[in-house]
């Protein structure tokens, strides 16, 4: 758990997870943002995590995985 000084954004928080880690693996030709041609892995949560209250976060749920585009995990809404 993070303690007050160590807390950020959750924005900043998105991007060191998606855009800045392939950045960082020289991928972000392939991977890190949702464009067409990249490849389509990413998890759709069932609610807005950069939004909602703090206390909601642990509840929210993934509702489907995609790997290479497809379907890995869950079920299209």
């Amino acid at each position: 758990m993070l303690d007050a000084a160590q807390r950020m954004p959750r924005e900043a928080m998105l991007y060191a997870y998606t855009r800045n880690s392939a950045q960082v693996l020289d991928r972000l030709k392939d991977i890190g943002t949702i464009a067409p041609g990249k490849l389509a892995d990413l998890a759709l949560i069932d609610r807005d995590v950069l939004t909602v209250p703090a206390e909601e976060l642990k509840s929210a749920a993934v509702v489907f995985t995609l790997w290479e585009g497809r379907i890995v995990y869950g079920h299209e809404p």
